[in-house]
């Protein structure tokens, strides 16, 4: 049973207390170890005034209620309160927990709570561990891999956690992430060069695996499954295989390390600005566009002749990429948020009829393109592309140095009469 610090200091001998532990000298509480002992309770008590406390240890029982506020407990270093029945946890719970190191919630029915910003305060943090525990919303950008230099451990699986994978977390860890509802693509890591647990299967991570997780020798896991990651299936490891490749995906080819149909690489590129939408990694399977089973794609035979992507939320630029797909004939990017210019390189698709790009947010000079191929409407009004010598804008600059010559020979000529008038 666990007992109020008041009636716990008005007992002379409390020290001697299965489960207390106290120093020596000062007969001061240091640790609560009650784990694993079958306690159901619910707990009230304020354990804040027992300043010396450096472990808190109640795991694995049946615990209820609020997890009690060990705010303020500069001596911290242990939390231990996974595998109980817990339903809340303060905002403010971290508070000036300047010597927590280690730090255990997983498996608690909490209501649906976020990281706190107080967890800022425990910059001694090795481990945090927080699996099972109703995490929601997205993971608070907390600058980890500066604020808790020390941290080697950061598990979140099993929760309802969404958005992107920051990319300022875990400097010794990405481990843990499984199964919660991450979506786009999978962060750069090239400067976590202690990494050794990369854990981010069940959720809904799109794109290409950077190249950046394969040249770190430090992994010793790394877990992609049940993803719609696309790309070539990853090869060996160096020094030796640390891949699980248990789950699904959507690897172009199930042989390691096999290059994917150049048509495929193209088309990842198409939408790699936009961060890989869920829409299409969702249908974009195997190896072969032209299966009829690619969203937004229409092929004759092997070749991909219509790419209608209308209205499919795409952001960022359009890539140039699309010139190597050399049999299009019609490309449908309206009704999206596209940004930027048309690119140039695009005019060199010598059988496109349409490059519908109405609706968006582009802006820029239009490239010369044939007659009624480029429909722009409902676009902001075309203007030079910056630091560009095009055709277009060559002509522009062309009509604005002879419009500028044209108004030196009118004045002349003005200044001609004007004199034959006076005389």
């Amino acid at each position: 049973m666990l007992m109020q610090p008041s009636r716990i200091q008005g007992i002379s001998t409390p020290c001697v207390w299965t489960g207390l532990r106290c120093d020596t000298r000062s007969h001061r509480v240091t640790g609560i170890e009650i784990g694993n002992r079958g306690i159901s309770e619910t707990v009230t008590c304020d354990l804040r005034n027992l300043s010396s406390l450096t472990v808190f240890d109640v795991m694995g029982n049946n615990l209820t209620g609020k997890i009690p506020s060990l705010a303020v407990l500069k001596s911290l270093e242990r939390v231990l309160v996974n595998d109980n029945g817990f339903t809340s946890i303060d905002a403010d719970f971290f508070t000036g927990l300047s010597s927590l190191q280690f730090v255990n919630l997983d498996n608690n029915p909490l209501r649906p709570w976020n990281i706190p910003y107080s967890l800022t305060d425990a910059t001694s943090l090795v481990v945090f561990s927080a699996a099972n525990c109703n995490l929601s919303r997205e993971i608070p950008d907390l600058h980890w891999n500066v604020t808790f230099p020390n941290m080697t451990t950061l598990t979140l699986s099993s929760n309802s956690l969404v958005g992107e994978l920051p990319t300022t977390t875990g400097p010794a860890s990405i481990g843990g992430r499984e199964e919660n509802r991450f979506s786009g693509t999978i962060p750069d890591v090239h400067g976590l060069t202690s990494l050794k647990v990369f854990n981010v299967s069940g959720n809904k991570l799109t794109g290409i695996i950077p190249e950046s997780i394969f040249k770190l020798s430090s992994l010793s896991y790394v877990g992609l499954g049940n993803n719609l990651l696309h790309g070539p299936t990853p090869g060996l490891f160096p020094e030796h295989d640390r891949f699980d490749r248990r789950g699904v995906n959507n690897f172009c080819l199930d042989v390691p390390g096999a290059p994917c149909d150049m048509r495929v690489n193209v088309l990842l590129l198409t939408v790699e600005g936009s961060g890989f939408p869920v829409v299409f990694a969702e249908s974009w399977k195997a190896n072969d566009p032209c299966n009829g089973m690619w969203m937004g794609i229409t092929c004759v035979g092997a070749d991909i002749t219509v790419i209608n992507f209308k209205g499919m939320g795409l952001t960022g630029v359009i890539t140039p990429s699309f010139v190597l797909l050399k049999d299009l004939m019609v490309i449908n990017l309206s009704h999206n948020n596209l940004t930027g210019f048309i690119p140039q390189e695009l005019t060199r698709l010598s059988k496109l009829k349409t490059l519908d790009v109405s609706y968006s947010q582009l802006d820029g000079q239009v490239p010369d393109f044939r007659p009624n191929v480029v429909d722009t409407t409902g676009n902001p009004v075309p203007r030079p592309i910056p630091g560009s010598i095009g055709p277009s804008a060559g002509k522009i600059v062309g009509s604005v140095i002879g419009g500028n010559v044209s108004l030196l020979l009118l004045i002349g000529f003005a200044i001609f009469l004007c004199g034959k008038i006076t005389r």
